[in-house]
């Protein structure tokens, strides 16, 4: 990867205040390709159908820069008061939950229209993110929502291990092989009861449970301490341009591992080992550019018109396959481009006036808080 080198530690308190436009504009580029991953343009056959068609690397970026995100605001501050875990778990479901659950009950709305009280079961293992865990339901309600199911995991285990790597900071790259390790036990547990496909092999767990993807934040939470501990330095441009081509190299790789039996390539044993531990270590020189380096890429990712597209690139994110984009598709327009640009324009005006005002009303001091 690269070593470090010491610079001027930024404060605990200005990093985690810290408004970084670059790392707010990837988020609409991880969007966008996992659009592409699913709306993919190009016809079967052809090496662009198929290097799209590992566009799933999308998902990844979201995942290392949730691991980033998370551990530059919240590592080292004051854990295990009742006061702390209200005010992180209320962030945390203020920040995914309130446009998740709407937008995934307005899809069973449109499902029970078809198929009647039937889908009450899917409905609530949905909304309740436990659809993430069985592999029949994986990509029921939003097809995408599985990985809310991961970072929601995320959530919950980061504070445990910050207080864990507060006190033994070498445990760091232990613990994704420690959850590594209880996904195996799970599949060999659980999995056994073939129930719904609930741990049901071991590709599943892999691909689909943060057990399996936990590399990825990790690689994150590494990023920020080196940020918070000053040890990231600019090189020229190089670590950017490292990143970026170490990214287009697990896709190619992805692409040629791929089987004819293969969906994706990352459905084989080499894909897992790429997608899983290769390409976060990208990801993160990628990420460690954009913080430290002034390039084109992240003078176009911190303009204006980015800013608004990574905000609201989590409504798009979800909004992009399902059953908004079929209405627009059938009633507004069959034209991918339109289409495209149609969806910005919703995800954008769902940001302002729903997913905003929500997550304002939602972070709020409670009474309990104020009281403390």
């Amino acid at each position: 990867m690269f070593a470090p080198t010491l610079a001027s530690p930024p404060s605990a308190a200005t990093t985690a205040r810290a408004y970084l436009p670059a790392l707010t504009g990837v988020r609409a580029l991880a969007a966008y390709l996992v659009c592409l991953h699913h709306q993919n343009p190009f016809p079967a056959g052809t090496w662009p159908n198929d290097a799209l068609r590992e566009f799933h690397v999308g998902v990844p970026l979201f995942f290392v820069l949730s691991g980033f995100l998370i551990t530059l605001r919240y590592f080292g501050a004051e854990q295990w008061t009742g006061r702390w875990w209200r005010r992180y778990l209320r962030n945390r479901v203020a920040r995914i939950y309130p446009m998740f659950f709407l937008l995934t009950t307005l899809t069973y709305a449109v499902v029970f229209l078809e198929k009647g009280p039937s889908v009450f079961r899917s409905w609530l293992l949905n909304v309740t993110f436990l659809s993430g865990f069985f592999d029949d339901y994986k990509y029921t309600g939003i097809q995408q929502g599985w990985t809310l199911t991961v970072e929601e995991c995320f959530y919950l285990v980061a504070p445990l291990a910050f207080a864990l790597l507060r006190r033994r900071p070498r445990l760091l790259w232990l613990l994704p092989l420690a959850l590594l390790g209880g996904g195996v036990v799970l599949v060999n547990t659980l999995g056994r009861l073939e129930h719904h496909g609930l741990f049901g092999n071991y590709l599943f767990m892999l691909l689909f449970t943060f057990f399996g993807r936990a590399v990825e934040f990790f690689a994150g939470v590494q990023l920020a301490l080196w940020y918070r501990r000053g040890l990231l330095r600019p090189a020229r441009g190089l670590l950017t341009a490292a990143g970026l081509l170490l990214l287009a190299a697990v896709v190619a790789a992805l692409a040629a591992v791929r089987g004819p039996a293969d969906e994706f390539g990352q459905e084989t044993p080499w894909g897992v080992v790429l997608n899983n531990a290769v390409l976060p270590g990208g990801i993160l020189l990628l990420y460690a550019g954009l913080l430290t380096e002034r390039t084109w890429l992240s003078r176009l990712l911190g303009t204006r018109p980015l800013q608004v597209l990574g905000k609201s690139s989590y409504v798009f994110y979800l909004i992009h396959v399902g059953v908004l984009q079929q209405w627009l598709k059938h009633h507004v327009s069959a034209s991918a481009g339109l289409g495209f640009v149609l969806l910005n324009l919703l995800a954008i005006g769902l940001y302002y006036l729903v997913e905003q005002p929500l997550n304002r009303w939602l972070r709020a001091p409670s009474a309990a808080d104020q009281a403390a």
